[in-house]
């Protein structure tokens, strides 16, 4: 194979995509193995073993969430790609049924994980003074029963999963999650969400997409000094 033709190989061009982005980078920086002490992720009692560790599973859900890639099919089908799954260390690509048992086990837990990555990116100083709030939906297989069928505004269609709000700093690193049963979050919960992403550090800007335009993230009137933070609004 010439040189000309390797330059022009689309196996090359996808290497040097995925080599550049920003999750490869990050995934130097924290360390996954602290999921191990979480009872969920745990073997079950009848002896069967996990088909891949918990580290590269959340390696992958966080490569996919960088590239808004949502739900268990569109999860499995970017974890297909052979640099993908390599990436984040898996020794294969995992199954349909992997990655929807590791979403349901994280969501027992996603606080106290998001807890801990969130503290070891503030050690490093990976959180910027942006950060943006964002409803998705996370769509279950149908043997999941904890799921519901919810609508998506967005794609005005119906779904059979959860929702889950992010909140995340500017280069998406994410900070604060919950999972919700439909994908557009009530007020209570963003603002639960946002005050405990708050907590972590006061960014100067939170940007949100139009759904989020009634949330008073601002002083409350009357305060003296200048704002720590504004908001502002995207609209999608």
């Amino acid at each position: 194979m010439s040189s000309a033709t390797l330059q022009d190989d689309p196996s090359v061009e996808s290497f040097f995509n995925v080599a550049e982005t920003e999750t490869l980078a990050l995934f130097e920086h924290l360390s996954f193995g602290f999921l191990a002490e979480f009872d969920v992720f745990a073997p079950a009692k009848t002896g069967r073993t996990r088909e891949h560790k918990p580290p590269e599973l959340m390696r992958g859900f966080l490569h996919c969430y960088y590239h808004d890639t949502y739900g268990i099919r569109p999860i499995e089908r970017e974890l297909q790609n052979t640099f993908v799954w390599l990436s984040c260390g898996f020794d294969r690509p995992p199954s349909r049924d992997a990655v929807d048992r590791f979403l349901t086990d994280l969501e027992h837990v996603v606080d106290e994980v998001f807890d801990r990555l969130v503290e070891q990116a503030a050690r490093r100083g990976l959180l910027d003074l942006t950060y943006s709030i964002n409803s998705t939906d996370v769509r279950a297989m149908p043997a999941d029963s904890d799921a519901s069928k919810c609508y998506d505004p967005t794609a005005e269609e119906y779904y059979y999963g959860y929702g889950c709000t992010i909140v995340s700093t500017g280069q998406k690193i994410p900070i604060v999650a919950e999972f919700t049963e439909s994908k557009q979050a009530p007020e209570e919960t963003a603002m639960r969400v946002t005050r405990d992403a708050l907590a972590v550090a006061k960014p100067v800007w939170m940007l949100g997409d139009s759904a989020y335009d009634t949330l008073n993230w601002r002083p409350p009137a009357g305060r003296r000094g200048r704002a720590s933070r504004s908001v502002q609004p995207t609209k999608h």
